[in-house]
């Protein structure tokens, strides 16, 4: 029964409530996880070949604010510290000790927590820690918040000709798709240029760049999860590659998304007339540079794992890349060189079988820097459209004196959160909380700027996390740490606050879609959960709301993390996760 210090309605027997006993309990299954992203920004000219390299700040723990917002009367029903017996008969099978879990679940409307399992322990959130940097991006800055990208000319418009630069100016926009970009520049166009007579500049200084490779959290350089934060971050900075049956050539057909200049493809892969199963459709996909080969492995769709190796330790800052320096070919130089000058075009290689009952494969890839990538995307768009440059593509500041000539805007926050949370998208995330950075102290946005404004905002909440450690923002970390309880908190906190509604509709829905559409599907609780997840190495866990039988909403948050040089996995914190909701949905009896 629950306890009556959380002045609960009376629950009604299991029976009436259309309770799940004899209901079927499928064992915790590794959801169909599409991680995220991130890139590298920079200020000054920069030569976009070969790739330049970004590379991470390491985390900083936060500064302990004033007491909580959330404190809870003396007179209130002490918590359960203990785990149910459900859920504690279950860590044997699992291989998994009590020591490893921490749970909290507390009505919206009630003082205090239900159930506090070692909720104060600051563990490894994994990507719970998003809801953290939404509902302070929602609090800061608003659910209609909005990022810009502007195009800026230096010189005059002569029939159709700019007589000087454009500039293209990253403000950080989260999420600006290949379609948006694609009617930015049909929007120069109308507004009437049609050819460029200098150079096109992408100005990423905006944002401060990363002090870390891509690669250095599980060395899988190339997956998209692992994109780091650019100001001009064009489609999350992946290169979908896309392979089709091609009825109308013959064979196997080959374009990426966003198109992109001066990138070759070498396409020996083959169609077989043959069912869609593995053993007839295999493909393989390798991207290599003049200075080395990266090799993807075989096609098969989204990325779905955040676990990996561990990160290459301690990188240097990268080089400073000489200025002036053209990111692609010009007109007048169009002849590519494997050393000095221009360096030699990359190259995708694509082989093997495409089954011909086989759809579509789209294969997203980090393959260029942020720079080259948005460079070679407008290269291509606006060559398409019948443009021209007769300059060069440069990476640099635009410059002091040039004038706005077009702005797009991004979706509102609240819009792109469903992508942060729905699909636990890394490089949106740690945008979002750089922003709060720029939004508190000015350009350029820097994970330590976000830190200080976060920390600042904990303040004026009357928040107080011992243990908190926020490091980017996306859980995409093994420093960043928070207790069940503070987490908890926040999530009671927030229910109660006017833009709740675009909080809770930016998680998954239990069962139906987002990271959690393949887990607990065919239970009574499908669809009446709204949460966010979160799968490293080290951890796998849990967090959001849960609405019950009675129409009673419950904030439930589940953190299980690794033992010591354990490698944790992800299905078995799923079974925790599953039987602790269970435990919940059934009436949440106590001892």
């Amino acid at each position: 029964m629950r306890p009556s210090g959380l002045a609960s309605p009376p629950v009604a027997p299991k029976a009436a409530r259309g309770g799940r006993a004899g209901a079927p309990r499928e064992p915790g299954r590794m959801p169909a996880h599409a991680p995220s992203l991130g890139g590298a920004a920079g200020g000054g000219c920069a030569l976009l070949w070969p790739p330049l390299s970004a590379q991470q700040a390491p985390a900083q723990p936060l500064v302990d604010a004033a007491p909580t917002a959330t404190s809870t009367p003396a007179a209130a029903a002490a918590p359960h510290g203990g785990l149910p017996q459900a859920v504690a008969a279950l860590l044997p099978e699992l291989t998994l000790e009590p020591s490893q879990v921490s749970a909290y679940v507390r009505r919206v409307d009630a003082e205090r927590p239900l159930l506090a399992v070692d909720a104060e322990h600051p563990r490894v959130p994994a990507s719970t820690i998003k809801l953290v940097t939404s509902i302070a991006a929602l609090d800061l800055l608003g659910p209609e918040y909005r990022w810009h990208t502007e195009v800026l000319i230096e010189g005059d418009v002569i029939a159709g000709t700019l007589e000087g630069d454009l500039s293209i100016k990253g403000y950080g926009d989260p999420f600006l798709g290949t379609e948006s970009f694609a009617a930015l520049i049909r929007a120069v166009r109308a507004k009437g240029i049609r050819h460029i007579a200098g150079d096109v500049i992408f100005d990423n200084s905006h944002l401060v760049a990363p002090t870390a490779a891509r690669g250095d959290f599980d060395g899988a350089a190339q997956r998209s999860y692992n994109a780091l934060p650019a100001a001009l971050s064009l489609n999350r900075q992946v290169t979908d590659i896309v392979l089709y049956n091609d009825h109308v050539r013959g064979g196997v057909g080959v374009y990426t998304d966003p198109p992109l200049s001066y990138l070759d493809i070498d396409n020996d892969a083959q169609v077989v007339q043959a069912p869609c199963r593995g053993r007839y459709h295999r493909l393989s996909v390798r991207f290599s540079t003049a200075g080395g080969t990266d090799e993807a492995p075989p096609a098969g769709g989204a990325d779905t794992s955040q676990t990996g190796a561990p990160g290459a330790g301690d990188i240097a800052p990268p080089e400073p890349a000489p200025a002036e320096t053209p990111v692609l070919p010009t007109p007048a130089d169009e002849t590519p060189t494997a050393a000095g000058g221009t360096p030699a075009a990359p190259r995708l290689t694509i082989s093997g079988n495409f089954a011909s009952e086989c759809t579509d494969e789209r294969i997203p890839r980090l393959l260029l820097s942020p720079e080259q990538h948005v460079a070679a995307a407008f290269d291509a768009l606006w060559r398409e459209a019948g443009g021209t440059i007769r300059g060069g593509l440069l990476a640099a500041a635009a410059p002091a004196n040039a004038e706005v000539f077009h702005r797009t805007d991004s979706e509102p926050l609240h819009a792109l959160l469903r992508r942060v949370n729905k699909w636990s998208d890394n490089l949106m995330a740690r945008m979002i909380f750089l922003t709060l950075g720029t939004a508190h102290a000015g350009p350029p946005g820097s994970e330590e700027k976000a830190r200080t404004a976060f920390d600042a905002w904990l303040t004026e909440r009357g928040f107080s996390f011992p243990g908190l450690v926020i490091d980017n923002g996306s859980g995409l970390s093994r420093q960043t740490r928070i207790a069940a309880a503070s987490l908890g908190e926040l999530l009671t906190w927030a229910y109660h606050q006017p833009w709740m509604p675009e909080l809770m509709g930016s998680m998954a829905i239990m069962g139906v879609d987002g990271t959690l559409a393949n887990r607990m599907q065919s239970e009574p609780i499908a669809g009446r959960a709204h949460m966010k997840t979160g799968t490293v190495r080290d951890a796998s866990c849990i967090a959001g709301y849960v609405l019950d039988p009675d129409g009673q909403r419950w904030v439930v948050v589940v953190l299980v993390n690794a033992l010591p040089g354990q490698r944790l996995a992800a299905w078995h914190g799923h079974a925790v996760h599953h039987a602790l909701l269970r435990w919940l949905f059934d009436g949440a009896d106590l001892p």
